[in-house]
């Protein structure tokens, strides 16, 4: 019954939120430039100078039944744009979903990134039901309206990819649009709602604060259902950690932690 419920209740959408950032502002990241960008929106890993390897893990409500894990390897390259590769699983051996994402991202103009995905998603139901494969693409846009301002748009399964013949049953479709406002290289505020085709809207709200050039402090607040979130984050040369929290009101407490590593593959050219 709560492994159901808690699929209901973050949207019963295969496109899981990664990465212990964004999980601490409320997961308003489809503006955020950082190695998760791979799940949240493809354009924004144009953002990223570095090559960098990531992993993640999430305790939902503290069951280690219905763990999330994520890993990802992006690769930025001088002309030809940023690819990326991703995975992530979410459940037991009873109910489980693996993806596995090939992304890229070129920009188009000096204002404007765009960014595509295609995911290969497996869904496993234990006893007599089996397993189903599917295929999903998605597509993303960034805009650096001002040097402060960006507008992020992303929309997850463009195909609407059938999940089970029975009752037409099918991947969810889901739409985002957020932004993302540097007050200062202290405080950047994010804002973004979310809408899948058969679930009322979800907004969500964050905001980071580096006391220090290394250390970040993250609060953030959604809706439907209601949640608080919290996040540190600690930014080292080539090492970036970071942890967070979500309180829903009902079924409790979910830690949540990604550590990213990052290191240089092509010279810079003056």
């Amino acid at each position: 019954f709560i492994l159901v419920f808690s699929t209901c209740v973050f949207g019963q959408t295969s496109d899981f939120p990664i990465g212990a950032r964004s999980a601490g502002m409320a997961n308003a990241s489809v503006a955020l430039t950082d190695i998760w960008a791979v799940y949240h929106n493809q354009a924004a890993m144009v953002g990223l100078e570095q090559a960098g390897v990531a992993a993640y893990y999430e305790n939902r409500f503290l069951l280690s039944d219905i763990n999330l894990q994520g890993a990802t390897v992006v690769l930025p390259t001088p002309r030809v744009g940023v690819f990326g590769v991703s995975y992530s699983r979410f459940g037991n051996k009873l109910y489980n979903q693996s993806r596995y994402g090939l992304a890229y991202g070129k920009m188009l103009f000096k204002f404007l990134s765009v960014g595509l995905q295609l995911s290969y998603l497996n869904t496993t139901i234990a006893e007599n039901y089996g397993s189903r494969h599917s295929f999903i693409a998605e597509i993303g846009l960034l805009s650096q309206v001002t040097p402060k301002l960006r507008i992020g748009f992303h929309a997850f399964n463009l195909t609407r990819t059938k999940l089970a013949d029975a009752n037409d049953e099918r991947v969810p479709m889901n739409f985002r649009l957020g932004a993302q406002y540097d007050f200062s290289k202290k405080v950047k505020v994010a804002v973004e709602a979310e809408k899948d085709l058969e679930l009322p809207a979800v907004f969500k709200a964050g905001i980071e604060y580096f006391p220090a050039d290394i250390f970040a402090i993250r609060v953030g607040v959604g809706t439907a259902p209601f949640h608080a979130d919290f996040g540190l984050g600690l930014r080292l040369k080539f090492l970036h950690f970071d942890i967070a929290g979500s309180i829903h009101p009902i079924l409790g407490f979910s830690p949540k932690a990604s550590l990213a590593y990052r290191f240089n593959v092509f010279k810079n050219k003056k």
